[in-house]
């Protein structure tokens, strides 16, 4: 019988790696995207897989404070988010 503990470092680890190709190619959209809201999404994108990281972080630490952060950055990324959605759709970037 496989240990629990070792399907979780699998786990965290299978997930990491799919975290960090992701992170690369939102990045990579960032730096190539055509227009500005290709790269306001590709910011979001990241933020959101960070948070990914921080959960996966706090799921081998076992530290809660780790999860605290993680929605703090999820509420001020959404806000930004639709700020930015707004200045676009006023035209304020040309």
């Amino acid at each position: 019988m496989i240990e629990s503990s070792s399907i979780l470092t699998v786990c965290v680890m299978v997930g990491g790696l799919m975290l960090g190709i992701g992170l690369i190619l939102a990045f990579v959209r960032l730096l190539l995207g055509p227009s500005l809201p290709d790269r306001v999404v590709a910011a979001d994108v990241m933020a959101t897989m960070m948070i990914g990281v921080l959960v996966l972080a706090a799921l081998t630490t076992a530290e809660a404070f780790l999860l605290d952060i993680a929605l703090a950055i999820a509420l001020v990324v959404f806000l930004g988010t639709i700020a930015l959605a707004i200045a676009i759709e006023r035209g304020y970037f040309k």
